[in-house]
């Protein structure tokens, strides 16, 4: 959503605002994956292995629900979704 500055709204700029905020997240949780499934490649306590193994589990439905509510704020983003899924 490409915008001249005279065109946006305080409700778009709002949305703008906000898709960032979310698409910052999705960001950070990727990264928490990465990071989470190095670690049990590294681990050698089981204990360990399986609880980040879940906690990975907890990580990929935060990225759907990202996904989600970006995809409901960003229409262009959806259509885009909707071609590649």
């Amino acid at each position: 959503m490409s915008y001249s500055s005279e065109e946006i709204s305080e409700e778009q700029l709002a949305v703008l605002d906000d898709l960032a905020m979310l698409r910052d997240d999705l960001v950070s949780e990727l990264q928490a994956i990465n990071q989470y499934e190095e670690h049990v490649l590294s681990l050698e306590n089981e204990e360990a292995v399986t609880a980040l193994e879940r906690v990975i589990e907890e990580e990929k439905e935060h990225v759907a629900e990202l996904l989600r509510l970006i995809q409901n704020l960003d229409p262009i983003q959806a259509e885009k979704m909707k071609r590649i899924l």
